[in-house]
């Protein structure tokens, strides 16, 4: 064999390697994004993202990203109900969902944000 086609070779089995491994640490990478909490900001009197898609026993993690503000978030629904009390800056509280159905989570000190959940 010459040694170009040796060359080649060589390129063709390392290419084949580097394309499979990445295909690996491509499913780690969703399978650890599918069973990740979803982070949810709450800076600037907003949430951030202001809707959000998830599968019922998803994990939401409300995060108070600002340096200054408390926050107060909370769900008033019919079948379900959550409060996370005041949260200080750097605060962060989980919150998982069980029931499908659209919710929105408002901020009981800044009534103007609104982050609407929709489970299925």
């Amino acid at each position: 064999m010459s040694p170009r086609r040796r060359c080649l070779r060589s390129l063709l089995i390392v290419g084949t390697l580097a394309l499979a491994v990445s295909g690996m640490a491509l499913e780690t990478a969703r399978a650890t994004l599918s069973s990740a909490a979803r982070i949810v900001l709450q800076k600037g009197r907003q949430y951030a993202p202001t809707d959000l898609y998830l599968h019922r026993g998803d994990t939401v993690a409300l995060r108070n990203g600002d340096e200054s503000l408390t926050h107060h978030a909370f769900i008033e629904a019919d079948r379900f109900s959550f409060d996370a009390g005041d949260q200080e800056p750097g605060a962060e509280t989980l919150l998982t969902l069980a029931e499908p159905g659209d919710f929105v989570i408002q901020c009981g000190i800044h009534p103007k944000m609104k982050l609407t959940i929709h489970v299925e």
